[in-house]
């Protein structure tokens, strides 16, 4: 079996469960755009709000600067900083964990490693199945609101390629937490370690940013949070770049390789 093959059997034995996540997060998606026009007109009130909250807070939302009436400002605080990431974060880091340290907590990854399959094979498919589904599932969403948005008025004032930059970039920050899962799972063997240091490390990177630049001394922290290197990238108007796509990515690699080199080397027979 080669890696490919890996992947897409992982993605197969999956394809129920992916499509019904698919069709939630259209939902999601959906649900949340069709609520913008009420929003909008009645944007002063709203704004007011925001004004009222701590700049931390409208920075760590990536509203900084923006009217929530308007669609870079909903998009972002309602979106983007909210649950749409959450959503696809959970899909992630639950493919992750069970890549590796869910197989063998059931007993299957030995008897998929009885086949002439190096470790290494297994491991890359599987991460790279987990990258793909969620990557086509953010893209399938973003295609969803590129649809239902123009008539809504929610892409007004945005570059055309506006949604499509905050994907990836969206998806950049969900590959670090994944990998992080997927990489604890592949060196412990403990799917319960693998969710709870993801989990972790995501409320450490959003609430840590947020509260980082409350503290002057500490401000410098932010730019170490992976939801900084998103929000505060202004995704909808740049292109994804160094910060918010190259760095998060090449991490995600880096975790990743390390993960698949413990587990190459641990003795997964106890």
């Amino acid at each position: 079996m080669t890696t490919i093959t890996v992947a897409l059997s992982f993605l197969r034995d999956r394809r129920r469960s992916l499509i019904a996540w698919t069709l939630g997060i259209i939902a999601l998606v959906l649900i949340m755009a069709v609520f913008y026009p009420s929003i909008r007109d009645t944007g002063a009130d709203f704004d007011a709000y925001v004004e009222s909250l701590p700049e931390s807070v409208r920075d760590s939302l990536g509203i900084s600067g923006a009217s929530i009436a308007s669609p870079e400002g909903y998009l972002m605080s309602q979106l983007y900083s909210n649950i749409y990431p959450i959503v696809i974060l959970i899909l992630g880091i639950s493919m992750g964990s069970w890549a590796i340290a869910g197989a063998e907590g059931d007993g299957t990854l030995e008897m998929t490693l009885a086949a002439p399959l190096r470790r290494v094979s297994l491991a890359w498919g599987r991460f790279i199945s987990m990258a793909v589904a969620t990557l086509t599932i953010t893209l399938i969403s973003t295609a969803t609101l590129a649809v239902i948005a123009p008539p809504l008025g929610l892409l007004d004032g945005l570059p055309w390629w506006g949604i499509w930059s905050a994907a990836i970039s969206q998806w950049a920050l969900v590959l670090i937490y994944a990998s992080v899962a997927f990489a604890i799972g592949a060196a412990t063997g403990r799917r319960a370690w693998a969710i709870s240091g993801a989990a972790a490390l995501i409320v450490i990177g959003f609430l840590g940013q947020m509260f980082a630049s409350l503290a002057q001394p500490l401000e410098y922290l932010r730019t170490t949070s992976p939801w900084y290197w998103f929000l505060g990238s202004s995704p909808l108007t740049e292109p994804p770049g160094l910060v918010s796509f190259v760095l998060p990515a090449g991490l995600a690699l880096v975790i990743t390789v390390a993960g698949i080199w413990r587990f190459d080397r641990r003795d997964i027979s106890t």
